[in-house]
C-alpha cells in the first residue's frame, strides 16, 4: 500500500496520488498514477479537487464514472505536455512539463515523468514493466536525477515473481481442470483488488467460453471498455466462474447462498506476499487444500525487476526516494538492501542527506520519514471512498491475517 505523502518538495503546487486537505492546501494541479484506493484516498464525489486532475485516458473513464464533478484532463500515453504551475503557497510560477510513462501495474496505471528547468524527477507509482515498456524509457530519453519508486517488494525475500502470462496460464488450467471434472463445479477467485484483473477475466473468458459474474456495482465500470463488454454477467446462478468477492467463512457463496453445496466451489487466490523465497525453478502454484489454490500473480515489481529498472536511469538517477515503507525499520531494511546492490546511487544519496549548509550545494530532500502512515479516515471520508465499491483496494496483507474465503485456508 503507497505511504507517499501526496507532495514534492521540488515541485511545490502539484499533488500525486493522495487528495486530502493536507495536500489540497498545497497544491491545485494534481496527477493521479492509478485507480486503486490507497492512491485515491481524499478524492470525494462532492468534494472535487481545487484544481485539475490529470490521469490517463483508461483512468479518466473510472474517474469520470465515480466522480463526477471532478474536472479531469486525459494524459495520452507518452505525450509530453507543458504546464503552468502557480503554487499556492507562495512560490513563484513555474514550467512544468509532464510525460506519462505505461506502468503495466493496472489498465490505465502510468508513471510521471516531470522537468523543470532544474529537475528531472520520475514518479512510478506502483508498476510492473514488461521489456518493450523498458524500452520506452530508453526511446523516450527518460533520464531522472529524483525517482519516487514503487518499493513494495524491495525485499531478499521477493527476488522473483513468475511473468503474469505465466501465472494466467496455470489460473486458466487449474479453472479449466475443475469445471471439467463436473457440471455442477464452480470457480471463484479470491483477488486483491477490484481493478488490475481484467487481462486475467478477459483471457479466462476467450479460452473457457465462460462468462463471469461480478456484481453490478462492478460491472457498471467495466461497461465502458468494449474488449470486456462481454466477459461479465449478472446472472449469478448461471455463472461457473465468479469474482463478486462472495464467498463465506462456511464455504458457501453469498450469490448463491443455499442454491449451491459447498463442496462444489473452488477458490483461487491470485497473490505476491505469501511468496517469499521463490526461485525460478520452483512451482508456483500450491494446492492448499482439495477446494483451494494458491497461485503467485503480482502486478509489482520484484527486487530484482526493480534493481534492473533502476541500472537502466543509471548514472543520472542518484537520489531514490521510497514510495511504500512500512515503519522506519523498514526503510533502514530497504535501503541497507537497495545500498548493497547499488552502492554508488544509495551511497551517494546517504551521503548528500548528511551535507549541512556547505556553499558548494544544497542537501537533497528525501521523502519526509514521519509521512508512513495513509492517516486516519474522517467518517466522512470514509462514507466517500468506499460505499460505491468496497472491494477496491489494492493492498495485498499476508494470507494468515486474511479473512479467508473458506475455514480451510488457515490449516496451511
Amino acid at each position: 500500500m503507497s505511504t507517499f505523502p501526496g507532495y514534492i518538495p521540488e515541485l511545490p503546487g502539484i499533488g500525486i496520488d493522495r487528495f486530502d486537505e493536507t495536500v489540497r492546501d498545497r497544491a491545485n494541479v494534481f496527477f493521479l498514477s492509478h485507480c486503486h484506493l490507497d492512491h485515491m484516498y481524499g478524492l470525494s464525489p462532492n468534494h472535487p479537487l481545487p484544481g485539475t486532475l490529470y490521469v490517463s485516458p483508461h483512468s479518466a473513464v473510472i474517474v469520470g464514472f465515480r466522480y463526477p464533478n471532478q474536472a479531469v484532463y486525459k494524459v495520452p500515453i507518452r505525450e509530453r505536455l507543458t504546464l503552468s504551475v502557480t503554487p499556492p503557497t507562495g512560490e513563484d510560477r513555474y514550467e512544468l512539463c509532464v510525460r506519462t510513462i505505461p506502468a503495466e501495474h493496472c489498465p490505465g496505471s502510468v508513471m510521471f515523468y516531470f522537468e523543470t528547468k532544474t529537475i528531472r524527477l520520475l514518479y512510478t507509482g506502483d508498476f510492473r514493466l514488461s521489456a518493450e515498456s523498458l524500452a520506452v524509457i530508453e526511446q523516450d530519453q527518460i533520464r531522472p536525477t529524483i525517482v519516487y519508486l514503487d518499493t513494495t517488494f524491495l525485499e531478499q525475500d521477493y527476488t522473483y515473481f513468475p511473468t503474469r502470462q505465466e501465472s494466467m496460464n496455470r489460473i486458466r488450467t487449474i479453472c479449466s481442470q475443475w469445471l471439467d471434472a463436473d457440471r455442477r463445479n464452480i470457480v471463484t477467485l479470491w483477488l486483491p483488488a477490484l481493478y488490475g484483473s481484467e487481462e486475467l477475466f478477459h483471457q479466462l473468458y476467450l479460452h473457457l467460453r465462460e462468462r463471469i459474474h461480478v456484481y453490478a456495482a462492478q460491472r457498471e465500470t467495466y461497461q465502458h471498455f468494449e474488449t470486456l463488454r462481454d466477459v461479465f454477467t449478472d446472472d449469478a446462478l448461471g455463472a461457473r466462474i465468479h469474482a463478486c468477492n462472495g464467498v463465506t467463512l462456511q464455504g458457501e457463496m453469498v450469490c448463491r447462498k443455499q442454491e449451491h453445496n459447498a463442496s462444489f466451489i473452488l477458490t483461487i487466490r491470485p497473490s505476491a506476499r505469501r511468496w517469499r523465497h521463490l526461485q525460478r525453478d520452483q512451482p508456483f502454484w500450491l494446492e492448499c487444500s482439495k477446494q483451494l489454490w494458491f497461485v503467485c500473480y503480482s502486478s509489482h515489481a520484484s527486487s530484482s525487476e526493480l534493481i534492473e529498472f533502476l541500472r537502466k536511469l543509471q548514472p543520472e538517477a542518484r537520489d531514490i526516494r521510497f514510495s511504500v515503507v512500512g515503519d522506519e525499520i523498514d526503510r533502514m531494511r530497504k535501503e541497507e538492501y537497495l545500498s548493497s546492490l547499488l552502492p554508488t546511487t544509495v551511497e551517494e544519496r546517504l551521503f548528500d542527506e548528511e551535507v549541512v549548509g556547505g556553499e558548494e550545494g544544497e542537501a537533497m530532500l528525501t521523502l519526509p520519514y514521519n509521512d508512513f502512515s495513509a492517516g486516519t479516515r474522517t467518517d466522512k471520508q470514509l462514507t466517500t471512498t468506499t460505499d460505491r465499491m468496497q472491494f477496491d483496494s489494492e493492498e495485498e496483507t499476508d494470507e494468515e491475517t486474511l479473512a479467508p474465503p473458506c475455514k480451510m485456508v488457515k490449516r496451511c
